[in-house]
């Protein structure tokens, strides 16, 4: 009863963490699942796809309020994302588990250093804004990009970037959050909430793929451990997506940047050491 409560429990901070940054959890919840949890490597990436759906389906009504989703753009990239999905869980099953906890953790740190570098010009923007008295929100709306107009001509970019996002996210058992913001800041200039929104649309295709391309194979997923962590996060992404409001965006990139160092470097240490 004890480890139930506590998974419950660490469901929703990581999903208060994950509504409020826009992605879906999995890069806090695998660390958590095979080293607090005990789970198998590749049962935890499979459980996360669990937690990440409901996650995001939690997240979503707020953003949508807010006007911070971009549905088309969304379901293109989940779309042109899923072919990519079933090759990345195929090749996670044929690969050791520590190589994919290594992987993972590399992954992550090299996000994390393109994000900073966003969120130190975002915060050079800001404070340039506040100097000459315009207020955050305004400038943010200002900065934002207008819908990318969808065309045959972005299919090409769309399904390169969409079967990259899709093998990370097969391969990982992540909702490819952590990936598909930057994407979607740097390369479409959307800003941080904007991306955050639309991050989970991309993620619910995705991960639901990937989910069914594991099903009938090998792994032994524990539904137990899955569901309950899954509940506890989406009570706590459902609470965290309305505070993301709250805070500056380079705050948010900036907490962003933390986590996912924070995650590289105990990832990296506990595999290391056979936590």
């Amino acid at each position: 009863m004890g480890v139930l409560i506590e998974t419950i429990l660490i469901g929703v901070g990581i999903g208060l963490l994950a509504g409020a940054l826009g992605i879906g959890g999995g890069i806090l919840a695998i660390p958590v699942l095979v080293y607090l949890l005990g789970q198998d490597p590749h049962a935890a990436t499979a459980e996360s796809l669990v937690i990440i759906i409901v996650t995001s389906l939690a997240a979503l009504p707020s953003r949508f309020k807010h006007k911070q989703v971009r549905l088309g753009i969304g379901l293109v990239f989940g779309l042109c994302s899923s072919l990519g999905a079933v090759l990345g869980t195929k090749l996670n099953l044929i690969v050791g588990g520590p190589i994919v906890m290594y992987a993972f953790a590399c992954l992550i740190l090299v996000v994390a250093g393109v994000m900073l570098k966003n969120a130190l010009h975002a915060r050079a923007e800001e404070n340039a804004a506040l100097e000459r008295g315009t207020d955050l929100s305004v400038h943010e709306e200002q900065t934002t990009a207008d819908d990318v107009q969808l065309s045959w001509r972005k299919l090409p970019l769309f399904l390169m970037l969409g079967t990259a996002l899709g093998v990370l996210v097969g391969f990982f058992g992540i909702g490819g959050g952590f990936a598909m913001i930057p994407v979607l800041v740097l390369m479409m200039k959307y800003s941080i909430r904007v991306a955050s929104g639309t991050s989970f649309i991309v993620i619910l295709v995705v991960s639901g793929v990937s989910l069914v391309s594991r099903l009938g194979s090998h792994v032994d997923i524990d539904w137990i451990i899955a569901l309950l962590f899954a509940v506890g996060s989406g009570v706590g992404s459902a609470i965290g997506s309305p505070l993301s409001n709250k805070a500056r965006a380079s705050t948010l990139t900036f907490i962003f940047v933390a986590l996912l160092l924070a995650v590289s470097v105990y990832t990296f240490i506990a595999t290391s050491l056979g936590w």
